[in-house]
């Protein structure tokens, strides 16, 4: 999959910004309220660092960086819940081991802690599932899929309109290790460093 493909998961949830008028007594003239935004969709450039091993616990990979693509609906102007897939680069330089692929996606929440300052703070946490495929030289190809819990902070700032720029830092906890028969991670945890960028509407 391209990695400009990982639009298409958050298209759907474009909505169009709802807009009201409000009226005061004893007013000939009506004013507008200040538009809420409903929809925030972002992408970023990801870098993971955790360690894959292989049976006899020699490092092979330290560090994967990826694209991710989010959609959150803005439940109030402060938290925003919805969906996230992270599509890792396919790693070529293992021994033995032609491609090495990751894909997660899963849900996310975003709280916004300091609304009404620049830049902004908010806080992440996320679950999903995390699906690893190891193709071999020899015929033989393994899959593994297991569970993820994540957790997060980050500040964004308002570039243009309703256009922002964002930095991230995220833990990451794996519920298994193990990939395949031959290799597994050498910890559970992973960290993650992100810049994004997006819109609201």
């Amino acid at each position: 999959m391209k990695k400009w493909q990982a639009f298409f998961l958050i298209s759907f949830l474009a909505v169009v910004p709802l807009q009201a008028q409000i009226y005061h007594a004893g007013e000939e003239n009506s004013a507008d309220t200040p538009r809420r935004n409903w929809v925030e969709i972002s992408a970023a450039g990801t870098r993971s660092f955790s360690t894959l091993q292989d049976g006899g616990n020699n490092k092979q990979i330290s560090h994967q960086d990826a694209f991710s693509g989010r959609a959150l609906f803005l439940v109030t102007p402060n938290l925003g819940l919805g969906i996230e897939g992270t599509w890792f680069e396919e790693e070529k330089s293992i021994p033995f081991v032609p491609s090495y692929k990751v894909q997660r996606y899963g849900v996310v929440g975003k709280w916004t802690l300091t609304p009404d300052t620049a830049p902004k703070a908010y806080l992440l946490a996320g679950a999903g599932k995390t699906k690893r495929q190891l193709r071999y030289e020899f015929p033989l190809s393994e899959e593994s899929k297991t569970n993820y819990y994540l957790a997060g902070v980050g500040l964004d700032v308002r570039v243009w309109h309703n256009f922002f720029v964002a930095a991230e830092l995220a833990a990451v906890y794996n519920a298994h290790e193990k990939i395949g028969k031959f290799f597994h991670l050498k910890h559970r945890w992973e960290t993650e460093a992100s810049l994004r960028a997006g819109v609201r509407f």
